[in-house]
């Protein structure tokens, strides 16, 4: 059964303890935009400094640029952890400006399995990614750790690190679930590349705070899980792929309530995501159904919207800020 935290004991084995006296916080940033993007950062506070930071996927625009807005707002020098879920442009406009500014040698970045090992229909600004990425594995001066990644597998296994209080630890956990390696290898042998098959989805575990970070996770992956395999509480759910009729699998995992559910918009073409009937079903079992984007887009007068979820991960309590289009959405 999913159970990834545990309390105390030995920290002999993690790479980095940091050590606290009082408050251990992570804040978590779900950013969208009116039209399509989609980009999370998260930041691990230890007594009000940040200790730890991450971003999952990345988007800008012209007018705005959210991610680094708000890792400037809060003076991050260098990230921990990247990771990019999969290569759709929504999820990939300005990270490789992003992994130029704020990668070092110290930081983990995160690529889907397969994602490189043939040529591949995309955007320019993924394909300038791939290169750049090949470049920083590459570079004898300054060599990044780009590691992929299938199945279930520990992302923090080469930078572990535990938060300690007196006698108590609280290790960082990031574990995988997709993409399915099965469904990548039939797809490379039949010349076949569905890009939200590649996706990863994994779950970020904190204490007791169970967040799910989903991409664009579809019904092909999902349904290869054990079902019922989540019997956990869930803080913070990533609406997979925007909320799509596609990825309502991830129902049936066997998370039984959730804190709070959120989703970005897709309105592009004839696309108007997330759909009203699976913001529905999650509405049965969240607490605060969220939005990046207005449930009637006509009443939107910003080009992006955010939601911010920080959360007290000794006090057991969080707090909601939404800023921009974002509301929370009536089901």
């Amino acid at each position: 059964m999913y159970d990834m935290y545990s309390s105390g004991g030995s920290n002999s084995s993690f790479k980095k303890i940091i050590f606290f006296e009082e408050k251990l916080v992570i804040e978590t940033y779900l950013i969208g935009y009116k039209l399509e993007g989609e980009a999370v950062l998260f930041f691990v506070r230890t007594d009000g400094a940040i200790s730890f930071s991450g971003i999952v996927d990345c988007f800008c625009t012209v007018e705005n640029d959210k991610v680094t807005e708000i890792l400037k707002k809060n003076k991050v020098d260098k990230l921990d952890f990247i990771c990019w879920t999969h290569p759709d442009f929504d999820h990939s406009k300005g990270l490789k400006d992003i992994i130029d500014m704020y990668a070092s040698e110290k930081t983990s970045i995160w690529i889907p399995e397969g994602i490189d090992a043939k040529e591949i229909t995309c955007s320019q600004e993924v394909q300038k990614l791939f290169e750049y990425l090949r470049e920083c594995t590459t570079n004898i001066v300054s060599e990044y750790n780009v590691y992929s990644i299938s199945d279930r597998k520990d992302m923090m296994f080469y930078n572990s690190v535990c938060f300690q209080k007196d006698m108590n630890g609280y290790p960082l956990e990031i574990i995988s679930y997709a993409p399915n390696s099965k469904i990548i290898r039939k797809q490379n042998y039949m010349d076949q590349f569905i890009k939200n098959d590649r996706s990863i989805f994994f779950v970020l575990a904190l204490g007791d705070v169970r967040i799910f970070l989903t991409g664009d996770v579809e019904d092909d992956t999902l349904e290869k899980i054990p079902s019922n395999y989540f019997g956990n509480h869930v803080h913070i759910m990533k609406i997979p792929h925007h909320g799509s009729d596609s990825s309502v699998k991830m129902l049936d995992l066997g998370w039984y309530e959730c804190d709070v559910a959120c989703s970005t918009v897709y309105r592009k073409g004839s696309n108007n995501l997330p759909l009203s009937n699976v913001m529905e079903e999650y509405d049965k079992r969240t607490q605060f159904l969220m939005c990046t984007g207005k449930s009637d887009k006509n009443n939107e007068n910003e080009n992006y919207g955010i939601i911010k979820i920080e959360t007290d991960i000794l006090a057991h309590t969080f707090s909601t800020q939404m800023e921009g289009n974002a509301e929370y959405w009536s089901a």
